[in-house]
């Protein structure tokens, strides 16, 4: 696993890196609100959009659902984790022509008993990425805080158990010419960030290694991820919907 930096732990302390198998239960509505949450594509696109839902399981118990949706030009969605609070984090994304993310934005929310209705706000934050820096700006009841860390160029940002930036990242590798074997990843729950092996698995799948954790992936000939594990974690997505 890998451990956060403390300065943007604090900064960004709901956004936790590293997998952590054992989730205590989500409150009932809480999927329903990540499968509604996820903004319409932004007019003025070009390219027709296209949106899916993953679903993210632990020893055959559900974890944290996943809604995304994407155009050419942005990546929204909304992944519930399965936890105490029924947490939200809701995402939304610009994409550049090469598959890098020069920003995103998270807000992070918890629901409400009921599930009819979102929950309080627990902390937004956004991430601009130029050259090899990025500039966090975090928005709290205090104002906003801003912070710059050092990265790579091209670095895709990461939430825990987000399969829809695994698969940015997918793109983002094969974008490059040639065909990327690392894509760096910056960890939006440590500041830091970690290169990440991409490798081929047969014909429809690759292997995503970030640090000591490895992803197998199950992708398309257009770089769309169907579905994919975690073997050391026995963590399984799948890929129930969407186009």
């Amino acid at each position: 696993m890998l451990q956060a930096m403390t300065p943007l732990r604090r900064l960004l302390g709901f956004l936790a890196f590293a997998v952590i198998p054992a989730v205590p239960v989500m409150p009932a509505g809480a999927v329903l609100l990540a499968q509604s949450a996820a903004p319409d594509a932004v007019a003025g696109d070009t390219v027709p959009g296209e949106s899916g839902v993953f679903i993210i399981r632990h020893a055959g118990d559900t974890v944290a659902t996943e809604r995304f949706s994407r155009t050419a030009t942005t990546l929204h969605g909304t992944l519930a984790i399965r936890n105490a609070k029924g947490t939200l984090q809701a995402y939304e994304a610009v994409v550049a022509p090469d598959a890098s993310v020069p920003l995103i934005e998270v807000t992070v929310r918890e629901t409400q008993d009921s599930g009819r209705t979102n929950g309080r706000i627990l902390q937004r934050a956004r991430v601009i990425f130029k050259e090899d820096s990025a500039a966090v700006d975090d928005i709290g009841t205090h104002g906003m805080q801003t912070r710059i860390f050092g990265t790579e160029r091209g670095a895709v940002p990461y939430l825990n158990l987000s399969f829809a930036l695994l698969e940015q990242a997918v793109r983002r590798s094969r974008a490059t010419a040639p065909v990327a074997t690392q894509v760096p990843f910056f960890n939006l729950g440590g500041g830091q960030t970690v290169d990440a092996t991409v490798s081929k698995l047969g014909t429809d799948s690759v292997s995503m290694a970030i640090g000591s954790v490895e992803f197998h992936l199950r992708v398309d000939a257009a770089g769309r991820v169907l579905g994919g594990t975690i073997p050391a974690q026995q963590l399984v997505a799948e890929r129930v919907r969407g186009s």
